[in-house]
C-alpha cells in the first residue's frame, strides 16, 4: 500500500490556502471512519508521485504528523489548464470492512474485423479494500464484428463481488462506421455528464 505523508493544516482562510499552493502544497481533507473533517496539507510532488505509482481506486496509507490512516481518494480537484492538483478529499476506511467502488475496464489487442468499442468504461464492485483490482483488462484479439464481451467473461479475483448482471455487455465489436457514430454519441453524452457534474461540484465547494 502506498504511503503519503501529510501535516495538519493550521488555517482554512482563502489567503492561507492560496499561499500553500504557491509553495507547492495541496490542501486536503480527511473524513470517515474515526476521523471527522481533518484539514491537512500534502506536498504536491509527493502526492503526484504516489498517484502515478498506484491507481486512485485502491487504498492509500496517509501519515498525518505520525498518525496513520487507511484512506481512499474520494475526490481530486485539478487545475483545468495546468493539470496540477488543487484540492484532495480522502475518505478514511476500515481495511476489514467491505467497500463499494468502481474499477475501470481496459482493452488490449485488436479485433480480426471491426472496431472494439467500450460500452461500459467501469464496473461497480464490492470487496475488502486490499482486494480491489486496479482494472479489468480484456484482450480483444481475434474477435469479429458482432462479438461482445460480457461481465461473465471477466477474470474476477476471489473475494470480489461485481454489482452488474453477468450478461451485461462491456465491449462490442462494431463495423467501423457504426463504431464512429457510437463513439461520437458517447463523447457527447460524456461531455454533458461532465458539465452537469462540474456544476454540481462547484455548488458543493461554495
Amino acid at each position: 500500500m502506498e504511503a503519503i505523508k501529510a501535516q495538519v493544516r493550521e488555517r482554512e482562510s482563502g489567503n492561507y490556502v492560496r499561499e500553500l499552493r504557491r509553495k507547492g502544497w495541496v490542501p486536503a481533507v480527511v473524513y470517515g471512519t474515526n476521523v471527522s473533517n481533518l484539514a491537512i496539507q500534502i506536498e504536491g510532488r509527493a502526492l503526484d508521485a504516489a498517484l502515478r505509482t498506484q491507481a486512485t481506486n485502491k487504498p492509500f496509507r496517509l501519515v498525518v504528523d505520525g498518525q496513520e490512516h487507511d484512506v481512499m481518494v474520494y475526490e481530486l480537484q485539478r487545475d483545468p489548464l495546468a493539470g496540477n492538483i488543487l484540492h484532495a478529499d480522502f475518505k478514511a476506511i476500515n481495511m476489514n470492512e467491505k467497500i463499494h467502488t468502481t474499477v475501470p475496464v481496459l482493452m488490449t489487442g485488436d479485433p480480426e474485423l471491426g472496431v472494439a468499442t467500450l460500452v461500459r468504461h467501469s464496473v461497480e464492485i464490492s470487496c475488502l479494500p486490499g482486494n480491489i483490482p486496479e482494472s479489468f483488462t480484456v484482450n480483444v484479439d481475434g474477435l469479429n464484428i458482432g462479438d461482445v464481451v460480457l461481465v461473465q467473461d471477466l477474470q474476477i479475483p476471489a473475494g470480489v463481488d461485481v454489482g452488474l448482471d453477468s450478461m451485461e455487455v462491456l465491449i462490442s465489436i462494431l463495423p467501423v462506421k457504426a463504431a464512429s457514430e457510437e463513439s461520437l454519441e458517447a463523447e457527447q453524452e460524456a461531455a454533458e455528464t461532465a458539465e452537469a457534474a462540474g456544476s454540481t461540484e462547484e455548488s458543493k465547494k461554495v
